[in-house]
């Protein structure tokens, strides 16, 4: 009887386990897929506040503010589109700009704009106010032809694509020259117009190598660490890739200008997802020639909707995956 009994319990107990396995199965199986929701919209075409000429980058400050290039001025928004401010005119004065195009903030709120018509970069507070400037039209260290991307790191390095001259500059938080690397080509390190640009917290460094169909990652250093992308519509390929942004976990965001996207990678080039297509309704683009992106803190994603004269706001919305449901097996006593 004792016996017996002894291999009653164990068959219950094999249920049981069996049981627990399958739930732990079925709860493990059942993912969630990451999809971005449109949040909101600001903007329209005209010059007014809150409109929008050659709208170009976009950048978000640890407060939630953003801030976009435009018609050679900057526009500073609230993260509802909110108009707070404006600034600059065209010219090469300081504080006057020629078709601006990336902008970036540092953890203190100083404005970095790639001034790009002006060969320079210019720093601006968070109000607008004039702070310095470096660049002139060159090949030299510290030099430019057409600076496009403009990026900054923890330590507040600035990191600059001279885009003519398909190279990286660093400069320390006030301009002074520290490194470059990079060349025309296509090889590994090598660049064809270098665009958009992105640090992360590690310090590696994101290079939208646009004419190359492209991304580029290195260290702080400029020593290459790997790539990702090629032309076409698929999952991970490019059709004119323009802006690139991280978030705090070192996912990439990327704009995909003819394909009318936005794709997300983890940090080493794998895909994750994407959104968007051509229009104009909520959530579709029309870039034209150029689009930007930016991340808060957050992880809510600004872009900036070039040929539509807007700025639209995402959020991260996890879905369910569907499950795979396991059948436990039942031990008959």
């Amino acid at each position: 009887m004792k016996h017996k009994k002894a291999k009653s319990q164990e068959k219950i107990f094999c249920q049981v386990l069996l049981v627990l396995l399958c739930l732990t199965c079925f709860l493990v199986s059942n993912g969630q897929a990451e999809t971005y929701q449109f949040v909101l919209k600001w903007g329209s075409q005209g010059s007014g506040n809150g409109q929008f000429g050659i709208l170009r980058g976009v950048a978000v400050d640890t407060s939630g503010n953003v801030y976009a290039t435009n018609s050679n001025q900057i526009k500073k928004f609230d993260s509802q589109g909110t108009f707070i401010s404006k600034w600059g005119s065209a010219g090469i004065g300081n504080g006057q700009f020629s078709y601006p195009m990336g902008i970036a903030v540092n953890t203190s709120g100083n404005i970095y704009v790639a001034d790009s018509q002006n060969h320079r970069v210019q720093k601006l507070d968070s109000s607008g106010n004039y702070i310095t400037q470096w660049g002139s039209l060159g090949t030299g260290n510290g030099q430019f032809n057409r600076t496009y991307g403009v990026a900054i790191d923890t330590s507040g390095n600035v990191y600059v694509a001279d885009s003519n001259n398909h190279r990286i500059q660093k400069f320390d938080s006030d301009g002074n020259y520290i490194t470059q690397w990079g060349s025309s080509g296509s090889g590994n390190g090598q660049f064809f117009q270098p665009w958009g640009m992105a640090v992360d917290t590690s310090g590696n460094v994101y290079v939208n190598d646009s004419g190359n169909l492209r991304i580029q990652k290195f260290d702080s250093n400029g020593n290459y660490i790997t790539k990702w992308g090629s032309y076409g519509s698929g999952n991970g390929q490019f059709n004119l890739s323009r802006g690139v942004a991280v978030d705090i976990s070192g996912n990439v965001y990327v704009v995909d200008i003819d394909n009318y996207r936005v794709q997300k990678f983890d940090s080493n080039g794998n895909y994750i997802t994407q959104w968007g297509s051509i229009g104009t309704d909520d959530g579709e683009f029309y870039f034209q020639t150029d689009g930007w992106v930016a991340v808060d803190t957050s992880g809510n994603v600004y872009v900036s909707d070039v040929g539509n004269y807007r700025i639209q706001k995402f959020a991260l919305a996890l879905t369910p995956t569907t499950p795979r449901i396991f059948l436990p097996l039942i031990l008959k006593p």
